[in-house]
Protein backbone atom coordinates (compact mmCIF):
# COMPACT_ATOMS: atom_id res chain seq x y z
CA UNK A 1 0.00 0.00 0.00
CA UNK A 2 1.39 3.31 -1.26
CA UNK A 3 0.85 4.83 2.60
CA UNK A 4 2.38 2.27 4.09
CA UNK A 5 5.38 2.71 1.79
CA UNK A 6 5.34 6.04 2.38
CA UNK A 7 5.75 6.00 6.33
CA UNK A 8 8.82 3.51 5.41
CA UNK A 9 9.81 6.13 3.03
CA UNK A 10 9.38 8.99 5.90
CA UNK A 11 11.72 6.79 8.48
CA UNK A 12 14.32 6.57 5.90
CA UNK A 13 14.66 10.04 5.21
CA UNK A 14 15.23 10.48 8.85
CA UNK A 15 17.63 7.75 9.02
CA UNK A 16 19.49 9.59 6.15
CA UNK A 17 19.62 12.90 7.72
CA UNK A 18 20.53 11.33 11.02
CA UNK A 19 23.55 9.57 9.45
CA UNK A 20 24.46 11.52 6.51
CA UNK A 21 23.62 8.01 4.86
CA UNK A 22 22.16 7.53 0.97
CA UNK A 23 19.21 4.42 1.88
CA UNK A 24 16.83 3.74 0.54
CA UNK A 25 13.45 1.64 0.59
CA UNK A 26 13.89 -0.34 -2.05
CA UNK A 27 16.42 -3.05 -1.23
CA UNK A 28 15.41 -3.48 2.53
CA UNK A 29 13.17 -5.39 4.33
CA UNK A 30 11.25 -4.01 7.27
CA UNK A 31 9.97 -6.02 10.67
CA UNK A 32 7.01 -5.56 12.59
CA UNK A 33 7.51 -2.88 15.29
CA UNK A 34 7.94 -4.00 18.59
CA UNK A 35 8.14 -1.52 21.98
CA UNK A 36 10.99 -0.44 23.68
CA UNK A 37 10.59 -1.16 27.31
CA UNK A 38 9.43 1.52 29.50
CA UNK A 39 8.23 3.31 26.32
CA UNK A 40 4.75 4.43 24.96
CA UNK A 41 6.05 5.99 22.17
CA UNK A 42 9.61 4.64 21.25
CA UNK A 43 9.72 1.28 19.56
CA UNK A 44 12.32 -0.73 17.43
CA UNK A 45 11.96 -1.86 14.06
CA UNK A 46 14.62 -4.72 12.42
CA UNK A 47 15.97 -3.38 8.60
CA UNK A 48 17.32 -6.24 6.56
CA UNK A 49 19.11 -5.69 3.31
CA UNK A 50 17.87 -8.01 0.21
CA UNK A 51 20.73 -9.43 -1.42
CA UNK A 52 20.65 -7.09 -4.17
CA UNK A 53 21.11 -3.78 -1.81
CA UNK A 54 23.81 -1.68 -2.11
CA UNK A 55 24.65 -2.90 1.75
CA UNK A 56 24.34 -5.98 3.38
CA UNK A 57 22.85 -7.32 6.80
CA UNK A 58 20.65 -6.34 8.97
CA UNK A 59 20.35 -3.83 11.79
CA UNK A 60 17.60 -2.95 14.56
CA UNK A 61 16.79 0.52 15.28
CA UNK A 62 14.13 2.56 17.83
CA UNK A 63 12.71 5.33 16.79
CA UNK A 64 10.01 7.93 18.14
CA UNK A 65 6.61 7.25 17.18
CA UNK A 66 4.52 10.40 16.14
CA UNK A 67 1.57 11.22 18.79
CA UNK A 68 -2.03 11.14 17.28
CA UNK A 69 -2.72 13.34 20.18
CA UNK A 70 -0.70 16.43 17.95
CA UNK A 71 -3.29 16.05 15.27
CA UNK A 72 -5.49 18.71 16.35
CA UNK A 73 -2.75 21.05 16.71
CA UNK A 74 -1.72 20.51 13.28
CA UNK A 75 -5.80 21.82 11.86
CA UNK A 76 -6.19 25.37 13.60
CA UNK A 77 -9.04 25.03 11.27
CA UNK A 78 -11.29 22.14 11.57
CA UNK A 79 -11.00 20.54 7.69
CA UNK A 80 -14.25 20.10 5.84
CA UNK A 81 -15.20 16.84 4.66
CA UNK A 82 -17.90 14.39 3.26
CA UNK A 83 -18.73 12.50 6.46
CA UNK A 84 -18.58 8.53 5.81
CA UNK A 85 -20.13 5.80 8.20
CA UNK A 86 -16.32 4.95 9.53
CA UNK A 87 -13.17 6.00 9.94
CA UNK A 88 -11.78 3.48 7.26
CA UNK A 89 -13.96 4.87 5.02
CA UNK A 90 -13.15 8.49 5.90
CA UNK A 91 -9.12 7.51 5.50
CA UNK A 92 -9.13 8.63 1.68
CA UNK A 93 -10.27 11.89 2.72
CA UNK A 94 -8.32 12.59 6.00
CA UNK A 95 -5.64 12.04 3.13
CA UNK A 96 -6.38 14.72 0.89
CA UNK A 97 -6.58 16.90 4.01
CA UNK A 98 -3.31 16.50 5.20
CA UNK A 99 -3.38 13.19 7.60
CA UNK A 100 -1.26 9.98 6.20
CA UNK A 101 -2.91 7.22 8.13
CA UNK A 102 -4.03 3.59 6.99
CA UNK A 103 -5.71 0.73 8.24
CA UNK A 104 -2.57 -0.66 9.31
CA UNK A 105 -2.06 2.03 11.42
CA UNK A 106 -5.31 3.21 13.21
CA UNK A 107 -8.46 1.10 14.41
CA UNK A 108 -12.06 1.35 12.68
CA UNK A 109 -14.50 3.38 14.18
CA UNK A 110 -17.64 5.06 13.44
CA UNK A 111 -18.28 8.34 12.49
CA UNK A 112 -20.48 10.38 14.71
CA UNK A 113 -22.39 13.65 13.99
CA UNK A 114 -22.10 15.96 16.66
CA UNK A 115 -25.46 18.01 16.64
CA UNK A 116 -23.69 21.41 16.02
CA UNK A 117 -22.72 20.26 12.36
CA UNK A 118 -19.05 19.04 12.95
CA UNK A 119 -18.65 15.17 13.15
CA UNK A 120 -15.99 13.18 15.29
CA UNK A 121 -14.03 10.38 15.15
CA UNK A 122 -12.18 8.50 17.73
CA UNK A 123 -8.30 7.51 15.97
CA UNK A 124 -6.69 5.06 18.20
CA UNK A 125 -3.41 3.70 16.70
CA UNK A 126 -2.73 0.12 16.27
CA UNK A 127 0.60 -1.45 18.29
CA UNK A 128 2.12 -2.20 15.02
CA UNK A 129 1.58 1.04 13.45
CA UNK A 130 5.31 2.41 12.10
CA UNK A 131 4.12 6.12 12.34
CA UNK A 132 1.88 6.65 15.18
CA UNK A 133 0.68 6.10 18.72
CA UNK A 134 -1.88 7.09 21.81
CA UNK A 135 -5.19 8.30 20.74
CA UNK A 136 -6.93 11.61 19.87
CA UNK A 137 -10.87 12.45 18.80
CA UNK A 138 -10.63 14.02 15.54
CA UNK A 139 -13.36 16.48 14.53
CA UNK A 140 -14.40 18.16 11.05
CA UNK A 141 -17.03 19.80 9.73
CA UNK A 142 -18.78 19.10 6.97
CA UNK A 143 -18.73 19.77 3.46
CA UNK A 144 -20.15 23.62 3.02
CA UNK A 145 -23.70 24.36 1.41
CA UNK A 146 -23.88 25.12 -1.95
CA UNK A 147 -24.91 28.60 -1.07
CA UNK A 148 -21.99 29.29 0.16
CA UNK A 149 -20.28 29.10 -3.54
CA UNK A 150 -23.57 30.60 -5.12
CA UNK A 151 -25.50 33.67 -4.25
CA UNK A 152 -28.60 34.84 -5.97
CA UNK A 153 -27.81 36.38 -8.91
CA UNK A 154 -29.51 37.83 -11.81
CA UNK A 155 -29.19 35.36 -14.56
CA UNK A 156 -29.73 36.60 -17.92
CA UNK A 157 -29.07 33.51 -20.51
CA UNK A 158 -28.63 34.88 -23.61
Amino acid sequence: MALIQSAKVDLISALNREAATALDDTGLIFSQVSPVEGSIDKVKIRLTALGTYQYRGTRVIDYRRRDLADLPSKFPVQPRMDPQATLYAQLTQLRDAGLLLTTNDVEDAPVVARGDGTFEVQLIAKPASIAWYGSVLFVFQNLPPITLAIKDYNLTWS
